[in-house]
């Protein structure tokens, strides 16, 4: 994470090869000075190495909603949605002072590796073993670092590619389903209810009929 102060040139780069995925989100008033020292962020500090927790994403899509949709009380779900992000932030930072840099590397790894293999099958049992590692100490320390078990890592990277697939193509949902990782459509579909609270065809329909973002 990067946060910049009022008044801060704002100047970053960073590599295509990488296939970053960048969010962002400006915010201002007189209470910023006190939101930052409540989360405990330092004021003297611009960047934090706040690890890969699908949460982040998660956050600022709830972000965009709340700005496409602008339903009653949406500013201050703004606000929550904002503070959320800070506090999980101190969070990584503080527990990652207690984490060796050797581990913590290991899981970047990791992650990195679920990143661009989601959409194949993936044996955390046989990945652990490619490591080294017995399953149980990794299970357990990558849900430690990384706030959430492996699979439900590669859970939430499959939902969250399914979401952009059904928002910006006309792929069926037959081939959504293969593109992130799963043979049946039916199985991938109740998995998709589960974790947005809607079938991947209302979700498409809804986010279709909402007005574009500014």
């Amino acid at each position: 994470m990067v946060l910049y102060y009022p008044g801060e040139a704002q100047k970053y780069f960073y590599y295509a090869s990488d296939k970053t995925e960048v969010y962002w989100i400006h915010f201002t008033g007189s209470e910023v000075e006190s939101l930052l020292s409540d989360c405990d962020l330092p004021a003297t500090e611009n960047v934090f190495y706040t690890g890969t927790s699908p949460d982040y994403p998660q956050l600022f899509l709830n972000i965009i909603r709340e700005l496409q949709l602008c339903r009653p009380n949406y500013e201050e779900f703004l606000s929550l949605y904002l503070r959320h992000i800070f506090l999980l932030m101190n969070r990584s930072v503080k527990e990652g002072q207690k984490t060796g840099s050797d581990i913590r590397n290991e899981f970047e790894r990791a992650t990195h590796y679920f990143n661009e293999h989601y959409s194949a099958e993936i044996n955390i049992e046989e990945y652990a073993k490619s490591r080294h590692f017995s399953t149980c100490w990794f299970i357990r320390n990558f849900r430690q670092i990384v706030k959430v078990t492996p699979m439900q890592y590669i859970l939430s990277l499959r939902m969250m590619n399914a979401q952009h697939l059904l928002e910006n193509t006309d792929y069926n949902i037959t081939e959504i389903s293969e593109a992130v990782g799963y043979d049946n459509p039916l199985y991938f579909s109740r998995l998709f209810h589960k974790h947005t609270g809607l079938a991947p065809s209302s979700y498409r329909k809804l986010r279709r009929e909402l007005p574009a973002s500014h």
